[in-house]
């Protein structure tokens, strides 16, 4: 059952919570608005719900980072709040210890590394995708507009790839298609289909590797119905995603049971490491910031926590950003990256909370 300090704590970190949060949504998306507010005006065809959409997505986008920063504010607000009104002490007196005290916030923040992962891994890879989506299409100025490739790459949900120079929009037809299931087996192509729920193709030779290493022609055909080529529409406009804008389970898949270039696995590595660990850095704020907020002192400097506080978050996540440029070109590890400043961090607060708790 849950205590009458419980839910006042609960509420209170909630309500901060929020507030911070929606707060920098809101300001940010305003910005947002402001910087493409000729192609709202422009293009009337616009519809309120693909742009809330939009801006949901851009919500999810950012997740990572604003919830650390939310539950920052809210734990600094009502820590320093509950410490100047003496009702910490107060509680204390009652018998309640610190580590008792701070349960309500590592709940919060256990459900907001829960949260992380979960955006991580089933909303955060279609947000993308959305956001791209909806700059190609409404967003003129938008470098994905712009963007005109001399060769076009489709990844495939088996791990496969398709490749074609050119799409005819009249027809709906894919030009000079290489289709490589393996380094071993690959399709080409000259005409097919732009219809995922039909895959017929035109003009195909089958290319495998013969005993000898080489590739050569084994079959041919005039036309051939492709029945285990799948993919997505969207996905011939975006090209290649990008191994940050994976979930976790592909990108671990990737990683360990999947064969990939030398040049792919740093890459998957460094991309896997901080989606893992970035989330963990919830619980440990309200670990790091409670000896300050709660520390005893006749001028209390709540300016400076906030600014330190801030300061830190932000200086931690551009030392992470600095390190996981290393380990995407193989200079460092992804475990030199990602846990080992992760592991410094949480082993010095941890520390220092276990001595001011006791």
């Amino acid at each position: 059952m849950i205590k009458v300090w419980q839910r006042y704590f609960f509420r209170e970190i909630l309500k901060v919570f929020f507030f911070f949060l929606f707060g920098f949504f809101f300001l940010y998306s305003l910005i947002e608005y402001s910087m493409h507010m000729d192609d709202f005006f422009q293009n009337h065809h616009f519809q309120l719900r693909e742009v809330v959409l939009y801006y949901i997505n851009q919500l999810l986008k950012r997740l990572d980072f604003l919830l650390p920063m939310a539950l920052l504010l809210s734990t600094i607000k009502v820590l320093t709040s509950l410490n100047a009104r003496n009702e910490w002490i107060v509680l204390q007196a009652a018998g309640l210890s610190t580590r008792k005290l701070l349960q309500p916030f590592m709940i919060i923040a256990c459900a907001s590394s829960i949260l992380a992962y979960l955006n991580f891994e089933y909303f955060l890879p279609s947000a993308l995708r959305h956001i791209d989506e909806f700059r190609i299409s409404h967003f003129h100025g938008s470098k994905l507009a712009q963007r005109r490739e001399l060769i076009h790459l489709i990844p495939l949900k088996d791990n496969t790839k398709l490749l074609y120079q050119s799409h005819d929009k009249e027809k709906n037809v894919l030009f000079d298609v290489l289709w490589i299931k393996s380094l071993d087996d690959i399709w080409r192509i000259k005409y097919l289909n732009g219809d995922p729920a039909n895959p017929t193709a035109e003009y195909v030779d089958h290319i495998v590797r013969n005993s000898s290493g080489f590739l050569e022609k084994k079959e041919s055909y005039p036309k051939l119905y492709l029945a285990d080529l799948k993919w997505h529409p969207r996905m011939a406009r975006k090209g290649l995603i990008p191994f940050d804008q994976r979930s976790i389970t592909e990108l671990y898949r990737l990683r360990f049971k999947t064969k990939v270039s030398p040049y792919e696995v740093p890459k998957i590595g460094t991309s896997l490491s901080f989606k893992v660990a970035i989330p963990l850095i919830s619980p440990l704020l309200v670990i790091a910031l409670a000896p300050f907020c709660l520390a005893y002192s006749r001028t209390r400097h709540f300016f400076l926590i906030y600014a330190l506080g801030l300061f830190g978050l932000f200086a931690f996540y551009m030392l992470l950003d600095s390190l996981t440029i290393l380990s995407d070109n193989g200079v460092i590890t992804p475990t030199m990256a990602v846990f080992v400043p992760l592991a410094l961090f949480a082993s010095f607060f941890t520390w220092r909370f276990a001595l001011k708790s006791t």
